[in-house]
């Protein structure tokens, strides 16, 4: 799918609609094009669960001489999601061209480098250089994107390429950096204690091993608060370029649910010998990284393994964190800090940090900021041709005449064909437009009776026509005559 652009790496999708800006999308740190293309197969496609799906209802397990001896019997996640819509999908489902590709990393100063030499690959492609541009940006690609926007302002050989781009939009970016990025090791300690205790429980957290591969990424310190990289920079905002932020706020990934026994189970049955009959059903218990949802469970649950290590854990990584904490951040960004003060607008959701690369609700949101951008086409131009017939006016002697006839425009010669009309009506002489006839153009005299019973002469001319080829059509030649 795509074409090439150049040697860049980089791949061109769509239309290349006039009326609508060629999209650049950029990922984030820890991914590769597949987060903008295919998030399913990317290397964050483990943290998507299907959160509709309902869980299992009541199931018969089997018989005993004696009770269960704990509350449940284990735990499990909603079942992983099994199709995403991608952001060059999405946007191509739009109307909307795409530049999709791997940034080369591992410093956004590379990545920098690598963009300026796609720029200069969009402008000197033919099919692209006319085009407008916009960015749309997961995470780190919006602090790629507006260091870029930087040095294009500041290159002189960028000038027409910044000229033609209008919009910036970033999806849960640390602007203002990350939390987790700069408490990296302690917040990386705890999450392991989660990821220790949701394994207690029998429901492994395959989740979290990409998470915390973003929070040990080794260019996370570009991304701490205070880096220069993560704060509002001189020369910012590039005049010209629309910028609008959006931010998420909840830090579920997926319901954590509980295999209880049902009350039935702990029911003795009198025939034929005292025994009890062991049955399930799901039981909600919270969300993996939201302390506060598993707390009304907690008393409850505490003498399962697991429970109260979790529950510590969690409630000590959202006191430390607040980009862990559920309605102030989506795990890995807050949403204060995901804000630009100079943004034309700013949009929260209720979104994790990793539902922003395939939540269609986002994905409209940024289709309506994008399609304010179209522009009216031009409307089409409707050729003409100019007719000349030499000499003019035409000889009522017999005369050489020639007919000629070029596009308005272009001063192109348009074949097609003549048609000489006598006074009477009709057709004298066919000749291919361009090629010299003689004819003789006088009038035709009529006697006619006159309104006051007096009679009169009238004068009927002949007439010319040229058919020209298409789209030009038949036209009238003006011959000069009254």
């Amino acid at each position: 799918m795509g074409r090439a652009l150049g040697t860049t790496g980089a791949t061109v999708d769509g239309p290349l609609d006039p009326s609508l800006p060629i999209v650049v999308l950029l990922h984030g740190m820890g991914g590769d094009v597949r987060d903008m293309t295919a998030p399913l197969t990317s290397v964050f496609g483990s943290v998507a669960f299907n959160r509709a799906a309902p869980p299992p209802g009541w199931t018969s397990l089997s018989f005993a001489a004696y009770p269960p001896p704990l509350p449940i019997i284990g735990a499990f996640l909603d079942p992983p999601a099994t199709s995403l819509t991608s952001w060059r999908d999405a946007l191509l489902a739009a109307g909307f061209s795409t530049i999709t590709y791997s940034q080369s990393g591992p410093l956004i100063a590379n990545d920098v480098t690598q963009l300026v030499g796609i720029a200069r690959a969009m402008s000197a492609d033919p099919q692209i250089a006319p085009l407008r541009v916009a960015f749309v940006a997961h995470s780190r690609g919006g602090l790629v994107a507006r260091s870029f926007l930087l040095a294009a302002a500041a290159d002189a050989t960028l000038t027409g390429f910044l000229g033609r781009t209008r919009m910036l939009v970033s999806l849960h970016s640390p602007h203002l950096g990350s939390g987790v990025a700069s408490l990296a090791v302690t917040v990386d300690g705890l999450l392991a204690t989660v990821q220790t205790s949701l394994t207690t429980l029998g429901a492994p957290p395959t989740f979290l091993t990409p998470l915390r591969s973003l929070v040990l990424n080794g260019a996370r310190a570009e991304l701490a608060i205070g880096a220069p990289t993560a704060a509002i920079a001189p020369g910012e905002p590039v005049p010209g370029i629309r910028y609008h932020t959006f931010g998420g706020v909840s830090t579920v990934f997926s319901r954590l649910w509980a295999k209880a026994f049902t009350p039935e189970s702990y029911v003795p049955l009198p025939v034929p010998w005292p025994f009890f009959h062991w049955a399930t059903s799901s039981l909600p218990i919270g969300a993996p990284l939201d302390a506060v949802s598993l707390l009304p469970l907690v008393g409850v649950l505490a003498p399962v393994p697991g429970v109260v290590a979790l529950a510590t854990a969690l409630t000590t990584l959202v006191a430390t964190t607040p980009e862990l904490a559920p309605g102030s951040g989506d795990v890995l960004v807050s949403d204060a800090r995901s804000r630009l003060p100079f943004a034309t607008t700013h949009t929260t959701n209720a979104l994790n940090h990793l539902e922003a690369l395939y939540d269609l609700g986002l994905q409209a949101q940024v289709v309506t900021l994008l399609s304010s951008l179209r522009v009216a086409p031009p409307p089409p131009v409707t050729p003409t041709a100019i007719v000349r017939i030499a000499p003019y006016p035409a000889r009522a002697g017999s005369t050489p005449h020639t007919v000629t006839a070029k596009d308005a425009t272009t001063g192109a010669s348009i074949a097609g064909t003549v048609t000489v009309r006598t006074a009477s009506g009709a057709v004298g002489l066919t000749v291919p437009v361009g090629q010299q006839f003689t004819y003789s153009f006088a009038p035709r005299r009529t006697r006619v009776l006159a309104d006051d019973g007096r009679w009169d002469w009238e004068l009927s001319y002949p007439s010319a026509t040229a058919a020209l080829a298409a789209p030009y059509g038949t036209v009238a030649v003006d011959l000069g005559l009254p």
